[in-house]
């Protein structure tokens, strides 16, 4: 992996070198697989901190990691970790995208036969239009058959002390049907 650091890299202890060094290869590992891939880190002063940007393209996406800090290279560090982070997201997301139905066995799953739908009948009942109401509020069973409004065909609700629902169907005959749900 080539790092091109542009701005004025603090002088760096041979640990913190080696450090560097260490997460820089593991991106390498991540990103490196046709070709040597390229870092452009930018490093800035500003007001006491030290602000740090490392990007990359990978294949055709640019991550960017920036991070701000009191220290350079901790600055370093964390911009990295974010790149880090983004680098994975988009190869996961690219290693997701590339599956193409191969199944356990490396055969490609069958592709079933489409049915083709029955068709229409020729003359279909006119059915009257159905009103369905709801209720807001629980009310008891009781009060049910007069909480339904003369146009609805049903009423949802809840019980009263339960929280249960049910349906109250009027029925042709102007009766009614209580569905409960469980």
């Amino acid at each position: 992996m080539k790092i091109h650091y542009t701005g004025k890299l603090a002088a760096l202890d041979k640990e913190q070198k080696k450090n560097l060094d260490n997460h820089f290869a593991k991106l390498g590992k991540l990103v490196d697989q046709k070709g040597e891939r390229e870092a452009h880190v930018i490093l800035k002063m500003q007001r006491l901190e030290h602000k740090a940007e490392v990007t990359m393209m990978y294949f055709g996406h640019q991550a960017v990691g920036i991070a701000a800090h009191k220290d350079q290279f901790m600055a370093l560090l964390a911009a990295i970790d974010k790149l880090e982070k983004q680098l994975h997201k988009l190869h996961d997301k690219r290693i997701d995208s590339k599956r193409h139905g191969v199944g356990i066995n490396g055969k490609k799953a069958p592709i079933p036969d489409v049915v083709p739908a029955a068709p229409p009948p020729k003359k279909a009942k006119a059915l009257k239009p159905t009103r369905v109401q709801r209720t807001s509020k629980p009310i008891s069973i009781e009060e049910a058959p007069l909480a339904i409004k003369p146009a609805s065909t049903y009423l949802v609700f809840e019980e009263l002390g339960s929280g249960q629902i049910h349906v109250l169907v009027r029925r042709d005959d102007n009766e009614f049907d209580l569905i409960e749900a469980r």
